[in-house]
């Protein structure tokens, strides 16, 4: 007796969709050229797209955090003179 294992945690789910007819084309094409079955290159393909897309979003953030942490020391401080005022 064989077991189907699935490396996701949720049952597998069908979805039935439509497709303009050149991207039907664009996908029989794809599938012969990897050698994959089209439900296998329609879920790699949203896994990359998804995972550029979450890429983009946390390059967002992190562009947004750039110059929040400029002028920790007060505008008057220097390091040399917080140096110099500190007792040995």
């Amino acid at each position: 007796m064989k077991l189907a294992i699935h490396t996701d945690a949720a049952p597998a789910l069908r979805k039935n969709f439509t497709m303009r007819e050149k991207t039907v084309r664009e996908l029989e094409f794809l599938t012969r050229l990897t050698g994959k079955k089209q439900s296998q290159v329609i879920q790699e393909l949203i896994h990359k797209e998804s995972e550029a897309k979450r890429n983009e979003l946390r390059l967002e953030k992190l562009r947004s955090l750039k110059g929040r942490f400029t002028g920790l020391i007060g505008e008057e401080q220097s390091i040399q003179r917080m140096k110099s005022e500190r007792v040995l």
